[in-house]
């Protein structure tokens, strides 16, 4: 779309009505520049979405129209759709039960439990990952762990923004030659 409109100018012999009509772009599309964000309502921004965030992790269950009234009661004046389009933003929603999760798809492959009956007894013999989400001051981070079951040693760990660090963490471990101390 940019590209097109791009190629959109002043010239004599066209209108800019004629050139937008044969390029297929609506005139607004022209005529628009973006509003960029003062450093006032991105600070305001952040400020409600920590709020929603410390909320949210407080009591999962709030839905957009408890949270409002939470924000509300801190003196921080915001309407419903604004609350909402920040729950989305940030990806938390109300956590609630919701119908028929317990019933498994009759599709997805089930995998069998390989440590039943399993007698562990050496180090290195079982590893476990653990991988957990940080609240920083300043976004996220993810915390991942993998963990030796029989020592309870912790193996290898990474701390990574904004993707889970799984194959980095147990590449790092298996490279490690980890013997079960530390």
């Amino acid at each position: 779309m940019n590209t097109r409109k791009s190629l959109v100018s002043v010239h004599e012999g066209v209108r800019i009505e004629r050139q937008c009509e044969l390029l297929g772009v609506s005139r607004s599309t022209y005529y628009y520049q973006a509003v960029k964000q003062t450093e006032a309502e991105r600070l305001t921004e952040e400020k409600i979405k920590a709020r929603l965030d410390y909320w949210h992790t407080k009591m999962p269950y709030l839905g957009v129209r408890n949270l409002r009234d939470k924000l509300k009661d801190e003196n921080i004046e915001v309407g419903r759709k604004l609350v909402k389009r920040y729950m989305e933003e940030m990806g938390i929603y109300a956590v609630y039960p919701k119908p028929n999760l317990s019933k498994p798809n009759k599709e997805h492959k089930k995998f069998q439990y390989l440590l039943r009956n399993k007698l562990i007894f050496l180090p290195n013999q079982v590893w476990a990952v653990d991988i957990t989400y940080i609240t920083m001051a300043h976004g996220h981070m993810y915390l991942t762990a993998i963990i030796d079951w029989y020592s309870r040693f912790i193996v290898g760990w990474a701390l990574q923004r904004n993707e889970v660090p799984y194959r980095y963490t147990r590449n790092r471990a298996c490279n490690r030659g980890f013997t079960g101390g530390n």
